[in-house]
Protein backbone atom coordinates (compact mmCIF):
# COMPACT_ATOMS: atom_id res chain seq x y z
CA UNK A 1 0.00 0.00 0.00
CA UNK A 2 1.21 3.43 -1.11
CA UNK A 3 0.49 7.19 0.55
CA UNK A 4 -1.77 7.20 -2.35
CA UNK A 5 -4.06 5.14 -1.10
CA UNK A 6 -5.50 7.67 1.87
CA UNK A 7 -6.62 10.39 -1.07
CA UNK A 8 -8.19 7.69 -3.57
CA UNK A 9 -10.03 5.55 -1.18
CA UNK A 10 -11.00 9.34 0.69
CA UNK A 11 -13.73 9.42 -2.20
CA UNK A 12 -14.75 6.01 -0.97
CA UNK A 13 -15.52 6.99 2.42
CA UNK A 14 -18.00 9.60 0.63
CA UNK A 15 -19.78 7.01 -0.95
CA UNK A 16 -20.22 4.51 2.19
CA UNK A 17 -21.62 7.71 3.48
CA UNK A 18 -24.17 8.85 0.86
CA UNK A 19 -25.28 4.79 0.30
CA UNK A 20 -27.52 2.95 2.50
CA UNK A 21 -26.31 -0.69 3.73
CA UNK A 22 -29.44 -2.46 3.25
CA UNK A 23 -31.14 -2.94 6.59
CA UNK A 24 -28.95 -1.56 8.21
CA UNK A 25 -29.38 1.80 10.88
CA UNK A 26 -28.69 4.81 10.03
CA UNK A 27 -26.57 5.67 13.26
CA UNK A 28 -24.76 2.70 12.71
CA UNK A 29 -23.80 3.45 8.53
CA UNK A 30 -22.70 6.32 9.85
CA UNK A 31 -20.53 4.89 13.09
CA UNK A 32 -19.14 2.16 10.59
CA UNK A 33 -18.31 4.81 7.91
CA UNK A 34 -16.54 7.14 10.97
CA UNK A 35 -14.39 3.79 11.53
CA UNK A 36 -13.64 3.65 8.40
CA UNK A 37 -12.56 6.52 7.08
CA UNK A 38 -10.02 6.40 10.33
CA UNK A 39 -9.02 3.11 8.79
CA UNK A 40 -7.69 4.90 5.63
CA UNK A 41 -5.80 7.68 7.30
CA UNK A 42 -4.01 4.93 9.41
CA UNK A 43 -5.65 4.01 12.25
CA UNK A 44 -5.00 0.51 12.87
CA UNK A 45 -7.33 0.13 15.72
CA UNK A 46 -10.03 1.51 13.26
CA UNK A 47 -9.66 -0.88 10.82
CA UNK A 48 -10.08 -4.07 12.92
CA UNK A 49 -13.23 -2.07 14.64
CA UNK A 50 -14.09 -1.61 11.28
CA UNK A 51 -13.72 -5.22 10.05
CA UNK A 52 -15.99 -6.26 13.03
CA UNK A 53 -18.57 -4.35 12.84
CA UNK A 54 -18.85 -5.09 8.94
CA UNK A 55 -19.15 -8.70 10.02
CA UNK A 56 -22.03 -7.92 11.85
CA UNK A 57 -23.60 -6.77 8.87
CA UNK A 58 -23.22 -9.44 6.50
CA UNK A 59 -24.11 -11.71 9.39
CA UNK A 60 -27.20 -10.23 9.91
CA UNK A 61 -27.71 -9.95 5.89
CA UNK A 62 -25.76 -12.32 3.94
CA UNK A 63 -26.76 -10.88 0.61
CA UNK A 64 -25.51 -7.32 1.36
CA UNK A 65 -23.00 -6.47 -1.09
CA UNK A 66 -22.44 -3.52 -0.25
CA UNK A 67 -20.97 -4.48 3.26
CA UNK A 68 -19.55 -6.88 1.88
CA UNK A 69 -16.95 -5.04 -0.85
CA UNK A 70 -16.29 -2.17 2.08
CA UNK A 71 -14.95 -5.63 4.34
CA UNK A 72 -12.73 -6.61 1.18
CA UNK A 73 -11.21 -2.99 0.95
CA UNK A 74 -11.29 -2.60 5.06
CA UNK A 75 -9.11 -6.37 4.72
CA UNK A 76 -6.42 -4.75 2.47
CA UNK A 77 -5.78 -1.84 4.79
CA UNK A 78 -5.44 -4.49 7.59
CA UNK A 79 -2.83 -5.87 5.20
CA UNK A 80 -1.20 -2.22 4.46
CA UNK A 81 -0.73 -2.36 8.18
CA UNK A 82 0.81 -5.70 8.26
CA UNK A 83 4.76 -6.14 8.48
CA UNK A 84 6.24 -7.98 4.90
CA UNK A 85 5.76 -11.40 4.94
CA UNK A 86 3.47 -14.46 3.84
CA UNK A 87 0.29 -12.55 6.09
CA UNK A 88 0.55 -10.00 4.80
CA UNK A 89 -0.30 -11.00 1.07
CA UNK A 90 -2.55 -13.74 2.04
CA UNK A 91 -4.50 -11.13 4.09
CA UNK A 92 -4.17 -8.87 0.97
CA UNK A 93 -5.74 -11.62 -1.19
CA UNK A 94 -8.14 -12.53 0.94
CA UNK A 95 -9.89 -8.85 1.00
CA UNK A 96 -9.53 -9.23 -2.93
CA UNK A 97 -11.50 -12.26 -3.15
CA UNK A 98 -14.20 -10.78 -1.10
CA UNK A 99 -14.29 -7.78 -3.14
CA UNK A 100 -14.50 -10.12 -6.65
CA UNK A 101 -16.99 -11.76 -4.57
CA UNK A 102 -19.28 -8.94 -4.26
CA UNK A 103 -18.86 -7.43 -7.46
CA UNK A 104 -19.74 -10.90 -8.94
CA UNK A 105 -22.96 -11.24 -7.08
CA UNK A 106 -24.03 -7.79 -7.85
CA UNK A 107 -22.11 -6.81 -11.62
CA UNK A 108 -24.48 -3.96 -11.91
CA UNK A 109 -24.49 -2.45 -8.70
CA UNK A 110 -22.34 0.71 -9.44
CA UNK A 111 -21.62 1.10 -5.84
CA UNK A 112 -20.44 -2.11 -5.40
CA UNK A 113 -18.13 -1.87 -7.95
CA UNK A 114 -16.72 1.36 -7.22
CA UNK A 115 -15.62 0.93 -4.38
CA UNK A 116 -13.72 -1.76 -5.59
CA UNK A 117 -12.15 0.09 -8.44
CA UNK A 118 -10.96 2.78 -6.43
CA UNK A 119 -9.58 0.26 -3.84
CA UNK A 120 -7.98 -1.47 -6.73
CA UNK A 121 -6.76 1.33 -8.60
CA UNK A 122 -4.05 2.21 -5.39
CA UNK A 123 -2.83 -0.63 -5.22
CA UNK A 124 0.95 -1.64 -7.05
CA UNK A 125 1.01 -2.61 -11.03
CA UNK A 126 2.41 -5.85 -9.61
CA UNK A 127 -0.14 -7.18 -7.99
CA UNK A 128 -1.86 -8.07 -11.51
CA UNK A 129 -4.84 -5.41 -11.06
CA UNK A 130 -4.78 -3.32 -13.61
CA UNK A 131 -7.10 -4.49 -16.38
CA UNK A 132 -9.65 -5.54 -13.63
CA UNK A 133 -9.57 -1.85 -12.49
CA UNK A 134 -9.44 -0.86 -16.31
CA UNK A 135 -12.23 -3.07 -16.61
CA UNK A 136 -14.74 -1.59 -13.75
CA UNK A 137 -14.10 1.56 -14.89
CA UNK A 138 -15.18 0.90 -18.17
CA UNK A 139 -18.61 -0.78 -16.08
CA UNK A 140 -18.70 2.41 -14.48
CA UNK A 141 -19.05 4.57 -17.40
CA UNK A 142 -21.45 2.27 -19.02
CA UNK A 143 -23.76 2.14 -16.23
CA UNK A 144 -23.26 6.09 -15.36
CA UNK A 145 -24.42 6.87 -18.89
CA UNK A 146 -27.09 4.26 -19.17
CA UNK A 147 -28.67 5.73 -15.92
CA UNK A 148 -27.00 8.60 -14.36
CA UNK A 149 -29.78 9.37 -11.67
CA UNK A 150 -28.99 5.66 -9.80
CA UNK A 151 -25.86 7.74 -8.94
CA UNK A 152 -25.29 11.19 -7.05
CA UNK A 153 -23.46 13.92 -8.05
CA UNK A 154 -20.55 13.07 -5.52
CA UNK A 155 -20.92 8.94 -6.94
CA UNK A 156 -20.57 10.81 -10.75
CA UNK A 157 -17.88 13.15 -9.87
CA UNK A 158 -15.98 10.54 -8.44
CA UNK A 159 -16.12 7.92 -11.36
CA UNK A 160 -15.36 9.96 -14.18
CA UNK A 161 -12.18 11.98 -12.18
CA UNK A 162 -10.67 8.44 -11.18
CA UNK A 163 -11.50 6.88 -14.65
CA UNK A 164 -9.85 9.81 -16.36
CA UNK A 165 -6.65 9.55 -13.59
CA UNK A 166 -6.66 6.02 -14.64
CA UNK A 167 -6.76 7.00 -18.60
CA UNK A 168 -4.04 9.40 -17.97
CA UNK A 169 -2.10 6.31 -15.94
CA UNK A 170 -2.37 4.38 -18.66
CA UNK A 171 -1.27 6.96 -21.51
CA UNK A 172 -4.78 7.48 -23.00
CA UNK A 173 -4.52 11.11 -22.74
CA UNK A 174 -7.81 12.09 -24.70
CA UNK A 175 -9.76 9.68 -22.50
CA UNK A 176 -8.39 11.09 -20.04
CA UNK A 177 -9.38 14.63 -21.14
CA UNK A 178 -12.86 13.30 -22.10
CA UNK A 179 -13.47 11.65 -18.35
CA UNK A 180 -12.23 14.94 -16.44
CA UNK A 181 -14.38 17.29 -18.63
CA UNK A 182 -17.31 14.76 -17.86
CA UNK A 183 -16.48 15.06 -13.80
CA UNK A 184 -16.66 18.37 -14.28
CA UNK A 185 -20.35 18.62 -15.23
CA UNK A 186 -20.47 17.11 -11.58
CA UNK A 187 -18.83 19.54 -9.25
CA UNK A 188 -20.16 17.90 -5.67
CA UNK A 189 -16.58 18.23 -4.30
CA UNK A 190 -14.45 21.14 -4.80
CA UNK A 191 -11.44 19.68 -3.91
CA UNK A 192 -12.03 17.35 -6.35
CA UNK A 193 -13.06 19.69 -9.16
CA UNK A 194 -10.07 22.06 -8.03
CA UNK A 195 -7.71 18.40 -8.83
CA UNK A 196 -9.63 17.99 -11.86
CA UNK A 197 -9.00 21.09 -13.43
CA UNK A 198 -5.84 21.10 -12.50
CA UNK A 199 -5.21 17.71 -14.04
CA UNK A 200 -6.68 18.97 -17.18
CA UNK A 201 -4.90 22.13 -17.59
CA UNK A 202 -1.24 20.23 -17.57
CA UNK A 203 -2.84 17.41 -20.06
CA UNK A 204 -4.29 19.91 -22.53
CA UNK A 205 -0.72 22.24 -22.06
CA UNK A 206 1.24 19.11 -23.36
Amino acid sequence: MNVRLRSVLGAAVALFCSSSINGSAANERQEIAHLYKQAVAGDKAAVEDCIARLEAVIGRELHNQLARVYLGSACTLRSRDLPFGSEKLKTLKNGLAIMDDAVGAAPNDGHVRLVRALTTDSLPFFLGRRQATRDDFAALITLATKNPGHFSDDDLQTIYFSAGNRASADGDSARAINLWREALRHPADPEITVKTKRALANKEAL
